[in-house]
């Protein structure tokens, strides 16, 4: 009797020590190693936007402050050197260090409340300087002067000012994004949801703004047999511009090419037709930009393994241990 009465004390304590353990070994696996507790993902990526950002608008403001400014080009008037959508950064210069070739941003004294970005043509006649955009045909009829000039580009940046357009409406949209999300209880699927929501609100801008296909037109000429038509590409992807029963071209960003449509319509328009021109490879990176946030949604709206589960899968191995 006194050994059974031993063993019947000895079970409620061992059952308890062995419960604690397991408790201890499926919520706190940083316990069992010693190591110290990290920051989480959720905690990290805020601080570096948050440094990122104010270290962007801490140059800006330097630069500001220096004498620099920004644009964006609106019209394809310089062609292929800085197509529309280009951000331009210049900086302050005398008139007397420009020479021929140089790309300038001045304010045209006939509209000084407008800005224009052009390349120096040539000096004028008792001082000043002519100025033309590269695919214009003639040269811009008035003369600058030192308090035209804003200043010299400085740095050209293609498709940037895209960007710069966008980011207002991402912005706001990625906010909304994300409070109507915090509503799914579900993390994997509130993860997926905001893939596929996020893909939705890169989309608008494309569409509103159009950055990647555009095209306009510069001049029609009559000829026999036909009217010739010159146009330039205003998007950021290579296009093919065919006329309705006439020849085609290929054209990059800012290229300049012509078509000629045999015939006009009997209310003498003629029709112009633009599409992707990529290649292999670019068609291969358009797929994959497509499907990769559909693939992602699925992998990441799969239902989780459940906690319970796998806590309880370790208890029992550690029973039978």
């Amino acid at each position: 009797m006194g050994i059974l009465e031993r063993q019947m004390l000895l079970e409620p304590e061992m059952t308890g020590s062995n419960t604690v353990a397991m408790l201890e070994r499926g919520t706190s696996a940083r316990r069992r190693t010693g190591k110290p507790s990290r920051p989480s993902a959720k905690v990290l990526l805020p601080i570096f936007l948050a440094l990122v950002v104010g270290l962007l608008v801490l140059v800006a403001a330097l630069g500001y402050l220096g004498g620099m400014r920004w644009f964006i080009i609106s019209t394809p008037s310089m062609g292929e050197a800085a197509p529309v959508g280009t951000l331009i950064v210049t900086a302050p210069v005398d008139l007397a260090d420009l020479e021929v070739g140089d790309i300038v941003t001045f304010r045209p004294p006939p509209a000084p409340s407008q800005v224009y970005t052009h390349r120096v043509e040539a000096a004028a006649e008792g001082g000043g300087l002519h100025t033309r955009g590269d695919i214009n045909g003639a040269a811009d009829p008035w003369i600058l002067h030192e308090n035209d000039i804003v200043g010299e580009a400085q740095s050209v940046l293609p498709g940037v000012g895209w960007l710069i357009r966008a980011l207002p409406m991402v912005l706001v949209g990625s906010c909304l994004l994300w409070f109507l999300t915090r509503l799914v209880s579900d993390a994997g699927q509130r993860t997926a949801w905001r893939i596929l929501g996020l893909s939705l609100v890169v989309s608008i801008p494309a569409v509103v703004l159009r950055p990647f296909v555009g095209l306009d037109v510069l001049t029609t000429r009559a000829q026999e047999g036909g009217v010739e038509v010159t146009a330039v590409s205003t998007g950021m992807l290579p296009i093919s511009v065919e006329a309705n029963g006439g020849t085609s071209t290929q054209l990059v960003s800012g290229e300049v090419g012509t078509v000629l449509v045999p015939s006009l319509t009997e209310s003498g328009e003629y029709h112009l037709a633009s599409s992707l021109d990529l290649g292999p490879a670019g068609w291969a990176v358009l797929a994959v930009v497509c499907v990769v946030p559909l693939l992602w949604c699925l992998v990441v709206g799969l239902p989780p393994v459940a906690e319970e589960d796998a806590d309880t899968h370790g208890a029992t191995e550690g029973t039978a241990a």
